[in-house]
């Protein structure tokens, strides 16, 4: 089922949807909107949740661009009157599909690592143990 984008995010999460689906190109799989968004609960200050599932490894390429260029669409919390926190977590397919224990993401973008972002620090595919969640 395919819920409707809640307006007030609508433009800013085609935008990151669109930029991921340009830099993943034919190893992505799907772009799913979850959290708040979609649970009815999306408040002033509530970020946007994406979970993007690719079917390759990124290439450190792929992980800078998709880092750098999430940091111009992502707003830090209470910041922007036009612009929300985003939070993208990027799974491989195969971590999935069989379900892999324990979860492994690709790559993980926040607010809370910008600092890093802009200095070039971006954390490698690791374990989450969040994603069981």
């Amino acid at each position: 089922m395919t819920l409707p984008i809640p307006p007030s995010i609508q433009c800013q999460t085609e935008a990151a949807c669109r930029l991921i689906t340009r830099v993943t190109g034919d190893t992505l799989r799907a772009i799913h909107l979850y959290g708040s968004a979609v649970a009815g609960g999306l408040k002033p200050n509530s970020d946007i949740d994406l979970l993007v599932t690719i079917c390759q490894p990124l290439t450190e390429a792929q992980r800078a661009t998709l880092m750098q260029e999430l940091l111009a669409l992502s707003s830090p919390p209470e910041a922007s009157a036009e612009k929300r926190a985003l939070e993208v977590t990027v799974v491989l397919y195969s971590q999935l599909v069989p379900w892999c224990f324990p979860p492994a993401r690709e790559m993980q973008f926040g607010e809370w690592l910008r600092e890093d972002i802009c200095q070039g620090i971006y954390e490698p595919a690791q374990q989450d143990w969040t994603l069981c969640y």
